[in-house]
């Protein structure tokens, strides 16, 4: 019994049920191609997504011209790559990666009717009918590298300067959608790592205390990472304002420990947890954790990524020493977590100095004094000294601010 599976302008792709598999198609009229609406893309989108993950394959239609001829491919889509292929010609456009790089190309209307292929220093167009653009950039999008940056997106406000570049808010020039955007220069290697590292951290991150991966561009002289939109303001803004209270200081630290929580067990450690990267929106009650660049990775080979990063072992992550475990340390986390929470609590921001002077000459009893509530205290104190507590896997940080929030509450009351 044969199952339908999809319709894309081109082509019905039906599939059998059973494990010899066969592929059979029909082709429609390319002069009688209608555009498909809105609620449409949408029902096909959420298709395409379902399929994948009943591993079904998916195809469309393009063509690619050359001097004297005009090669028609099937564009394959599968869950960890995209092939495209005829009887002649076949290649791999390897998903979670850096190469190749893709332009897209639109037409008057905004819709995208071709992508040009960067590969090796080579460069190859294929042309398809507008809708099947649209729906193969957005299957695309944030799993392989673009170009053309300025024919997607332009710069609507500057949120922070950093040493790698800006943390700007960009408009689609397509939809006036905002979105978050870090800018990295090139130039250096560490810019690059960093560049490259966040990329493939929030590939497989998945969490709503982490910004969702939209795409990643790689242009002349800078790359680019989009977000979606993150809300709010970072907490050193919060503090020179003096406008968090109490309780929203404590959900901000139970949230924070939460995703930190979640990085660990995943096998990730940010290595970078400050005021800065840690946006919070109280309409929202929210916080977002940024700036993956840095960090690092417990055991690559385990079998929870295995699947996901075997194909990202080329010779530029070998290269740039990507996912190494040097370093790798719970409580760099765990002690960001209690200078941030000190900062919150006092509502003192400490500058580069001091942190440093902390780190080098581990002045925890110095700041812990300074906090009036011992609950508080005792509880940085124990993020301080991560190191040293006994039986690490079994400290519940979270429970631990519970019962301060209840506390707090009873206070109240």
């Amino acid at each position: 019994m044969y199952n339908l599976i999809i319709l894309i302008q081109l082509i019905v792709v039906i599939s059998k049920t059973s494990h010899n598999t066969t592929q059979n198609h029909k082709k429609t009229d390319i002069s009688n191609i209608k555009e498909i609406n809105d609620y449409q893309y949408e029902q096909v989108g959420y298709q395409i997504y379902l399929l994948l993950s009943y591993n079904k394959i998916i195809y469309m239609i393009c063509y690619k011209s050359n001097f004297f001829s005009i090669q028609k491919y099937k564009i394959f889509m599968l869950k960890d790559e995209v092939q495209l292929s005829n009887d002649q010609h076949s290649f791999v456009i390897q998903l979670n990666s850096f190469e190749p790089k893709i332009m897209w190309i639109q037409n008057d209307n905004s819709e995208i009717i071709s992508f040009e292929l960067f590969l090796n220093k080579k460069k190859s167009i294929y042309k398809f009918a507008s809708n099947i653009g649209n729906l193969l950039k957005e299957f695309l999008n944030g799993k392989v590298c673009f170009q053309g940056i300025n024919n997607h997106y332009k710069i609507a406000q500057y949120i922070q300067k950093r040493n790698y570049g800006s943390l700007v808010r960009m408009r689609s020039i397509y939809n006036e959608e905002l979105v978050t955007c870090k800018i990295l220069k090139q130039g250096k290697v560490e810019f690059e790592k960093e560049f490259r590292n966040e990329v493939v951290a929030l590939q497989f991150l998945k969490h709503k205390f982490i910004p969702k991966l939209k795409e990643y561009y790689i242009e002349s002289n800078h790359n680019y990472i989009i977000y979606e939109f993150i809300e709010g303001a970072s907490l050193d803004k919060y503090i020179k304002k003096n406008i968090l209270n109490t309780d929203q200081i404590l959900k901000i630290m139970k949230d924070l420990l939460q995703v930190v929580q979640y990085l660990h067990n995943e096998g990730f450690n940010h290595q970078n947890i400050k005021l800065e990267n840690i946006f919070y929106c109280s309409m929202m009650d929210q916080i977002t954790l940024i700036d993956f660049g840095q960090q690092k990775t417990n055991d690559i080979t385990s079998q929870r990524h295995i699947k996901s990063i075997k194909t990202l072992f080329t010779q530029d992550y070998t290269e740039m020493n990507l996912f190494t475990t040097g370093g790798f340390s719970f409580e760099k986390d765990f002690v960001d977590c209690g200078l941030v929470f000190y900062q919150l609590i006092t509502q003192q921001i400490l500058n580069n100095e001091e942190i440093i002077n902390f780190y080098e000459n581990k002045r925890f009893y110095h700041l812990v004094n300074e906090i009036n509530n011992q609950k508080i205290s005792k509880f940085i104190s124990k993020l301080f000294n991560y190191s040293n507590l006994q039986n690490q896997n079994e400290i519940h940080f979270i429970q631990d601010i519970d019962e301060i929030i209840s506390f707090n509450r009873d206070l109240i009351l």
